[in-house]
This record gives C-alpha cells, sequence and structure tokens, in this order.
C-alpha cells in the first residue's frame, strides 16, 4: 500500500517501469514532469522514443513541458526516428522541416526515401540543399520515382551542374 506521493520519478526509474507500462498507466509527459521528471533526456532515458511523439496528445504535452527544440535534439537522432516522425502530428507540432529528417537519413536512402514519401511527392525539397540529398544517398532514380525531375531538383535544392551530375542527372545535348 504506497501513497501516490511515492510514485516519483525516481521511484519509475530505480525500479526499472518501461515505457510502454507508463503510458498503460496513462502518465504522460506532463504528469511525468509534476512527478520530479526535469529534461527530455530522462523521459528518453525511460524508454520513450520517437514512436512515442507520433501520439499527437504525448507530444503536444512533451512539447509544452520541454519545447521543440529539446525533443528534437533528442528524439531526432537517426533515420529510424526521421521515418517514426515523418507523416505525423509531430511534424507540424515540433516544427520540423523536411531538411531536418533527411538530416537525419544521411547514408540512410531507404530511410530518406520513406521520409520524403510522407511529404507531398515532388514538392518538397524547398529548401533542402542538394549536398542533403547526396549525403542521403539519394540519387537520380530514387528522386524521380518520387516525383523529382531535373527541373524540380534544380527549382527546388539550387543545385548547381557538378552537383546534379553527382545525383545521376546528366545533361545531354
Amino acid at each position: 500500500a504506497m501513497s501516490d506521493s511515492d510514485f516519483t520519478y525516481d521511484f519509475i526509474k530505480e525500479n526499472g517501469v518501461k515505457a510502454s507500462n507508463i503510458t498503460a498507466a496513462g502518465l504522460g509527459p506532463k504528469k511525468l514532469k509534476e512527478m520530479g521528471l526535469n529534461t527530455t533526456e530522462q523521459l528518453r532515458q525511460l524508454g520513450f522514443d520517437a514512436l512515442y511523439l507520433a501520439d499527437p496528445k504525448f507530444v503536444s504535452e512533451a512539447n509544452a513541458c520541454f519545447g521543440s527544440e529539446s525533443i528534437k535534439e533528442v528524439f531526432l537522432q537517426n533515420a529510424s526516428d526521421a521515418v517514426a516522425l515523418a507523416g505525423t502530428d509531430a511534424v507540424n507540432i515540433l516544427g520540423l522541416q523536411t531538411i531536418d529528417l533527411l538530416n537525419a537519413c544521411a547514408g540512410a536512402p531507404t530511410e530518406a526515401i520513406a521520409v520524403l514519401q510522407q511529404f507531398p511527392l515532388g514538392t518538397s525539397l524547398v529548401g533542402v540543399p542538394a549536398s542533403v540529398l547526396l549525403d542521403c544517398g539519394l540519387r537520380k532514380a530514387a528522386l524521380q520515382e518520387l516525383g523529382y525531375s531535373l527541373t524540380a531538383v534544380v527549382k527546388q535544392t539550387g543545385a548547381d551542374a557538378p552537383t546534379l551530375s553527382k545525383l545521376g542527372f546528366t545533361m545531354t545535348v
């Protein structure tokens, strides 16, 4: 028989309570903060990952408690996180841009494609430097499959001729 005041962040952490159990108990970021959780890093240490941010209520509470910059820094670490976030309300709530998600996909073309598939096809590279596409391992075939013609890539990314060549676009006369 424990009192409610005994259920603290420290108690949860010391007893290895899993994130799935925490959410099943109806405890979100706001309640956890009231229980002594102070940082976004502590939220991650409890086992919460980017998939939890797909829940609009969870991401809204986390954003209100910790701010979007802290959440992005802690929960957008790799390509898997980017895929989990793309296409969810978290994109709007946290102010994520295509470039933020693609930067997390460096060296992961499959995940970069999955991210771009969650945005309007053929029009979502505005403000994304062509160098980011190269870093992701995206090339002409994948870009064209996603609706990005040579013209669209140039217009949206500002790619120059050498970069277009690296992407696999050739200029034939």
